[in-house]
């Protein structure tokens, strides 16, 4: 059946949504293509799913939204393609990361990005919405949170520094190979890196940055060779 992955896209045609590239990360891992449907904040097209917020996947008769519940989707209706979380203790982990990754990492990367993502929303998008909502939500504008942009920084990189340990030992966050706990980090670091190319992660993060690099060249490089 065919596969089709509704993905965000900005004015300049950037695919920046963390969400979105864990989905492309573990589709690649299946071994699975998929059609990509690009769609904007605010965007209609996705009223379909029930939801506004990507990504959305349709295979078949089958829509399904939310990176996680999309990702256990897979295990489920490919389960002779590679796992992405092998097991009940694997998905179990993969849970965990998930989690931690949006709270205890996301919140802090993404709230400092706000002021970008506002300016680069496609043109088709709701700003005055994109706004009213992240501010009320923070209690702050946008240019305030923008300001608070080394602190939250700092602040990631406290909290990211025991997988920085973890990866000194093994090559992937998973262990020998990657998996999907694997592209849920990936996923979130490369938001920054394909919004605007600013690196949150310090240079103490060794691990974590020869983890990225390596990251990036998987599945032939397509963390780079795609907008």
């Amino acid at each position: 059946m065919a596969i089709t992955l509704y993905d965000l896209v900005d004015k300049d045609g950037k695919r920046y949504s963390p969400y979105g590239w864990r989905i492309r990360m573990a589709l690649a891992h299946k071994r699975l293509h998929a059609a990509i449907e690009l769609c904007w904040h605010s965007d209609s097209k996705l009223s379909f799913s029930g939801q506004s917020l990507v990504p959305v996947l349709v295979d078949g008769a089958r829509v399904v939204n939310d990176s996680w519940n999309i990702a256990c989707y897979l295990d489920e209706a490919y389960p002779d393609r590679p796992m992405l979380m092998e097991g009940p203790h694997g998905r179990s982990f993969a849970k965990f990361f998930n989690v931690w990754i949006d709270t205890i990492i996301g919140r802090p990367l993404v709230r400092s990005l706000y002021l970008d993502i506002w300016k680069s929303l496609h043109p088709d998008a709701n700003r005055d919405e994109f706004r009213r909502r992240r501010e009320e939500r923070n209690g702050a504008t946008l240019e305030a949170l923008f300001a608070g942009r080394a602190k939250d920084f700092e602040e990631l990189n406290r909290a990211i520094a025991p997988l920085n340990d973890l990866l000194r030992s093994q090559p992937f966050v998973a262990g020998a190979a990657p998996a999907y706990v694997d592209y849920i980090v990936f996923g979130t670091l490369q938001m920054p890196r394909r919004l605007n190319k600013v690196d949150p992660l310090s240079p103490q993060q060794d691990a974590i940055l020869r983890w990225r690099g390596a990251m990036r060249g998987l599945f032939g490089g397509m963390a780079d060779s795609v907008s």
